[in-house]
């Protein structure tokens, strides 16, 4: 759960960079001398005092490197009061940020009087409990001092404080702390984006992205007791804070004791579906679950092409956590060969991994062979989760040749039904917000602790999660 956040400053909440690579240009036009045009890319690693000594040296100045230092302040101290502009849509984030309790500090490289000037201007001083800067912190974003202190200030812990930053170092060194990290796109880093955007665990090129509200498309089988299926989707989706959308590929006759009946709906109606949804809100992310038949899945796998569609979580749901049959045969040799080359990320249980690494699963070292052998024969991401009498609640990720564990707490639950459904729509709703892999399935685990431990207890057999335990409000009394 986040509980703060901290902003740097200039190119992340002020559209103000350009000054620094502006001020030597500003300065010598001040006192009658063009810049040379590369002058602005020089002096932009430079202190002030390092850049005021090479402009005497490079264009022969009769002033003192002092006297330089001071008009250099000064027209950077004017430039703040008067001038800096707010990026667009960073009010409406810092207000929804204030309305969610989150609260607020600055960590920045610049001088604190000239961020109270511009902050003032803007009549943005009121969202933020403190200025921190990295003269006072006694270090440069190169570590984490800045980062830590502004977090001990906020009395949160590094994993539950989101930190924006638009430069490479710094979404690194707080990264590397344990922050939450989100990129934001800014012109004067525009040649580092892909490594900000891989670095980061959220990245937007404007806070206007950021606060649109992100959608997501389950593909699945409803389940007409409500825990898993779509209705299990659309509330997991709903509590991670996208907006939900479906396609149904069967109904079932389900509760928590079994399923008795399984209706599907023909390619013709899940296309006509897949349409009529993508073509009007198309989906950030889409979840894929229980097809039950070869054509479907092929339909499926067409229509996701024809459209370009990304972060795409297939849950290659075989078996129901009651212990029913939910797929035929030539209906998995397809899903293999259709599907699951398109997936983002897979997210087999034990039962299901052993049947697409066609091997026997007893170890976690059978758990990295066999995550390993997947993901070289489909060429996808692949979580392979614990839980079945294995290795508690520990997950796998295997990725680009990396083994990656999540390791869990086991919650002493029964009512574990849906569950597989619901990690993988907590996962597609994260991607579609934007954050990393890693990260999405480290807020999809979280997520579903939660809703285990409300310990929600409903029918005869293996019962539903809590799903809406964190909603909360006067509508849920």
């Amino acid at each position: 759960m986040i509980r703060g956040a901290i902003f740097d400053v200039d190119g992340t909440l002020l559209d103000s960079m350009g000054i620094w690579k502006d001020v030597g240009g500003r300065y010598l036009n001040s006192i009658g001398i063009e810049a040379e045009p590369d002058l602005g890319n020089i002096l932009f690693t430079m202190s002030i005092q390092e850049g005021a000594q090479y402009v005497k040296e490079h264009y022969h100045l009769s002033q003192e490197i002092e006297e330089i230092e001071q008009n250099v302040l000064d027209i950077i101290s004017d430039y703040y009061k008067e001038t800096a502009p707010l990026k667009s849509g960073a009010v409406e984030l810092l207000e929804k940020l204030r309305n969610s309790n989150i609260s607020m500090t600055i960590a920045s490289s610049n001088n604190k009087k000239e961020i109270e000037m511009a902050f003032e201007r803007l009549e943005i001083a009121k969202y933020f409990d403190r200025i921190f800067t990295c003269e006072e912190a006694g270090a440069g974003k190169t570590k984490p001092d800045i980062y830590l202190q502004a977090a001990e200030y906020l009395g949160t812990r590094p994993e539950e404080t989101l930190v924006f930053e638009d430069v490479i170092h710094a979404v690194r060194t707080a990264k590397k702390a344990g922050f939450q990290v989100v990129g934001i796109y800014d012109e004067a880093s525009k040649d580092d984006q892909e490594e900000i955007q891989r670095e980061a665990d959220c990245y937007c090129r404007d806070w206007r992205e950021l606060m649109k509200k992100k959608t997501a498309l389950t593909i699945a089988g409803s389940d007409s007791s409500g825990g898993a299926g779509i209705q299990a989707d659309i509330k997991t989706m709903q509590a991670n804070g996208v907006y939900a959308m479906s396609a149904i590929t069967a109904l079932t006759a389900q509760n928590t004791t079994g399923v008795t009946g399984i209706m599907e709906v023909s390619p013709e109606f899940l296309e006509n579906q897949l349409d009529a949804v993508i073509t009007d809100i198309r989906p950030d992310a889409v979840k894929i679950g229980m097809v039950s038949s070869e054509k479907l899945i092929k339909t499926i796998s067409k229509k996701l092409k024809e459209y370009h569609a990304k972060n795409i979580v297939v849950d290659p749901v075989m078996v129901a956590t009651s212990g029913s049959r939910l797929i035929s045969e030539n209906a998995i040799e397809t899903l293999k060969t259709q599907l699951l080359p398109m997936a983002s990320v897979i997210t087999p249980n034990i039962p299901e991994a052993e049947v697409l690494a066609e091997m026997e699963i007893r170890s976690e070292k059978d758990m990295v062979e066999a995550a390993k052998k997947i993901n070289e024969m489909y060429h996808c991401a692949v979580l392979c989760k614990g839980g079945h009498s294995l290795n508690d609640a520990n997950d796998l990720l295997y990725q680009n040749d990396k083994a990656t564990w999540f390791r869990g707490k086991r919650i002493n639950n029964p009512n574990t039904h849906g569950t597989g459904c619901t990690l993988s729509s907590a996962i597609a709703s994260n991607l579609a917000k934007g954050y990393s892999l890693e990260e999405s399935i480290h807020r999809a685990k979280e997520y579903i602790s939660g809703a285990l431990a409300a310990m929600l207890d409903l029918g005869k057999g293996s019962g539903p999660m809590d799903h809406g335990f964190e909603i909360r409000g006067r509508f849920g009394i």
